[in-house]
């Protein structure tokens, strides 16, 4: 991102970033990472495709994009990957001014897992920036943690306690 488009990504998201509920994220193991960083990186995909494709909405767009994952892990009973969004959107309701342009973003993220279908084209950007983002996060840091785990595992069990 060149310095301009960082300085506007800030100033579209700062105060959520600031917000202390908001920060509790950075505790939350998602994809490797922490929920915050992932949820970073959802939106500053979504930023740059909606700059990219000169979307009129950037701004609503990339605060859903940062509030699509806005839930702690025992908030969410059950299927963590089904229920989640509908906390994400109570959550974001209770801490930030968004419309129902947001909630339908943020309440269809995980589609088709979720229950709610992608009204608006950011929608379904804002699912799709999600999907690559974990994909890429899964595969650098899921993927090698569970692979070292497995490693030292058999390390332990072969060598280690003979």
């Amino acid at each position: 991102m060149t310095i301009n488009k960082e300085i506007e990504f800030n100033n579209i998201v700062g105060d959520i970033l600031k917000n202390e509920e908001f920060i509790k994220l950075k505790y939350e193991i998602h994809h490797g990472i922490s929920r915050l960083d992932h949820s970073l990186n959802v939106a500053k995909l979504t930023y740059l495709f909606c700059c990219k494709f000169h979307l009129k909405k950037t701004n609503k767009a990339t605060r859903a994009a940062l509030l699509h994952d806005f839930f702690l892990s025992q908030e969410v009973p059950g299927i963590k990957f089904i229920n989640h969004p509908s906390v994400a959107v109570s959550n974001s309701l209770k801490y930030f001014a968004i419309d129902s342009f947001q909630e339908n973003i943020i309440a269809s993220h995980m589609f088709p897992m979720s229950k709610t279908i992608p009204k608006y084209k950011e929608s379904w950007l804002i699912s799709f920036c999600d999907k690559l983002a974990a994909i890429k996060e899964g595969a650098l840091y899921k993927v090698p943690l569970t692979v070292g785990s497995v490693f030292l595992f058999i390390l332990d069990f072969c060598f280690i306690r003979r």
